[in-house]
């Protein structure tokens, strides 16, 4: 039996290109022809035929700009639906990644916990290669999330306050998630303007400087150390030109010259309306580049809290581990033992919430000196009670710190989390000595 052969797809940019030339090009080509035709015989004295041509040579030229208009018109279609799938796509990924997450903590604190209970070398052994294990898997999540924050997201966010040294900071942290990047070195020279502020959209910021360092160091044959370092260039119609400068130790390729399409970085530093110049020599590499920023407003609140707690006095003084009381929002079972078993032994009491409504209840009946808050909860989410929490506390006069314990880890949640006033994030899997550090600087 005779094989049939199935007629192959024309791609879509082959399509989108016969339409171009069969729809648009020739009836303008046509067009040119018979106006062309108009005005040789015009000049040739005859009187009727250039009439005629050149009212027949609107025809064409009336088809090809209706079908411009369609071509546009679908065009635009086309971009909303490839905008429609990213987004689609962005929250599979968000949603695999706060899933995977929380069974991934409690590993990562069994584990700790295991290593310190452990007697017999077996049982050291073992602990060992649970732990080995836990943090294979915790790295492919990881490179899941940098990758997800190398690309744009369509999202469109509100104006954001920001500083840019925590900016630049979180995302050399951010960076380091990515085990690929271990033996390279990013550091930031900060000379005094990481304290200034600016109203925008920092994600921005931190994908460019995540393509550019991505960039940097996949393409370095050695170890990479390259410095990050920012300065104030002038200002023009309302904004800030701000200057980065990124240097390497050895010739790596940030961008690459003339390079086309432009990479993420490139885009973004147009549509920022900026510019960029690379250059290497045999010993480093460097890239400078210019974005436009918005000032911001020196009435404005500072950029790690929430207009909520503006003018709230600080703490009394400074408190022990073993003297706090702690509140900790979480809705999942598992991880609240597993919390408990790590912070009871250290703080003087633990109590329980299993969402924001029951968190903003205990608040208004006791007393904490400090709140740990998941963000995705059910009846009322932690992004809500944060800002509720903050409502309230402006009849007390009373500031209570609020740390975000989240499996939310996509570039953005800091921010999102700091926007309603919470004090501090930290994503799952958790390192229980990062955890202590952040509350032991909050109290």
């Amino acid at each position: 039996m005779p094989n049939k052969t199935r007629p192959s797809s024309i791609p879509h940019s082959d399509m989108m290109t016969r339409r171009t030339r069969d729809r648009i090009l020739l009836p303008v080509a046509l067009a040119l022809l018979l106006v062309i035709i108009a005005l040789v015989t015009a000049v040739s004295g005859l009187i009727y035929t250039p009439i005629v041509s050149g009212i027949i040579a609107l025809v064409p030229l009336a088809l090809a700009i209706a079908e411009l208009r369609r071509l546009i018109a679908d065009s635009r279609d086309i971009l909303r639906e490839l905008a429609s799938i990213a987004e689609k796509n962005e929250e599979v990924i968000n949603s695999f990644s706060h899933k995977i997450r929380e069974p991934l903590n409690n590993l990562v604190l069994l584990g700790n916990m295991l290593t310190e209970t452990t007697s017999s070398p077996k049982q050291q052994e073992l602990v060992e290669t649970f732990i080995a294990s836990t943090g294979s898997m915790v790295d492919v999540v990881n490179e899941l999330t940098m990758e997800t924050a190398g690309n744009i997201t369509y999202e469109r966010r509100g104006e954001i306050r920001f500083r840019l040294g925590p900016i630049i900071h979180d995302t050399i942290e951010l960076m380091k998630l990515n085990r690929k990047h271990d033996q390279s070195v990013v550091n930031y020279d900060d000379r005094g303007e990481g304290a200034s502020e600016y109203s925008g959209d920092p994600i921005i910021i931190k994908q460019i400087l995540i393509d550019l360092l991505s960039a940097a160091i996949s393409g370095s044959s050695g170890k990479a150390t390259i410095k990050i370092q920012v300065r104030e260039a002038g200002e023009r119609e309302g904004t800030q030109k701000v200057e980065f400068t990124l240097s390497a130790n050895n010739p790596v390729v940030f961008i690459g010259e003339g390079r086309q399409p432009y990479p993420l970085a490139g885009r973004l530093i147009r549509d920022f309306g900026g510019n960029w110049q690379e250059s290497a020599t045999g010993s480093g590499s460097w890239f400078v580049f210019h974005i436009n920023l918005r000032k911001a407003e020196k009435h404005a609140p500072p950029a790690t809290a929430s207009t909520l707690i503006k003018g709230m006095p600080a703490e009394k003084g400074r408190k022990e581990m073993k003297d706090l009381n702690i509140l900790l929002v979480e809705d999942n079972p598992i991880n609240q033992r597993i919390t408990q078993l790590m912070l009871e032994p250290l703080v003087r009491r633990l109590e329980i919430a299993r969402n924001g409504k029951e968190a903003l209840d205990m608040f208004g009946t006791s007393r904490y000196d400090l709140i740990l808050m998941d963000v995705q909860m059910p009846v009322m989410n932690g992004l809500l009670a944060a800002e509720k929490i903050r409502s309230l506390e402006m009849s007390t006069q009373v500031h209570v710190p609020i740390i975000a314990i989240t499996a939310n880890a996509m570039l953005g949640d800091r921010e999102q989390c700091l926007a309603v006033g919470m004090d501090d994030y930290i994503s799952k899997p958790i390192e229980p000595e990062v955890l202590i550090e952040k509350i032991t600087a909050l109290i």
